[in-house]
């Protein structure tokens, strides 16, 4: 007798962008879809986060049940701050089929103090 393998249910991912703050007043904008329990522990992939051996501080920016969203609506707050000392951010690597983005609004946001996250 031939076993039926069991479906996984297919969970809706959540598409986050956040922001880590490190001590010194730097920060690091980034995009994540990690499932909730391997979020709280992420704080980004960058060398500065994997390096740093301080304490470090995230806020979520916004959640999307879009990828195409939190990848376009991470770009901008990047490209919006590129010219900010604070900003760690130094590569971006994007592409986004334009017709799942239509309806794209993006959010207002700015970076905060660490002591503020």
């Amino acid at each position: 007798m031939v076993k039926r393998r069991k479906k996984k249910s297919i969970r809706a991912k959540e598409h986050r962008v956040y922001c880590t703050y490190f001590p010194d007043g730097s920060y690091y904008i980034g995009y994540s879809c990690k499932p909730e329990k391997q979020w709280e522990k992420y704080y980004g992939s960058s060398k500065y986060v994997k390096e740093s051996q301080e304490e470090l501080r995230k806020e979520l920016i916004v959640t999307y049940s879009e990828r195409n969203k939190a990848k376009l609506q991470e770009m901008l707050l990047q490209l919006e701050y590129r010219e900010d000392e604070r900003c760690l951010n130094d590569m971006i690597h994007i592409r986004l089929r334009l017709k799942f983005i239509k309806d794209f609004i993006p959010v207002d946001w700015s970076p905060k103090r660490y002591k503020d996250v």
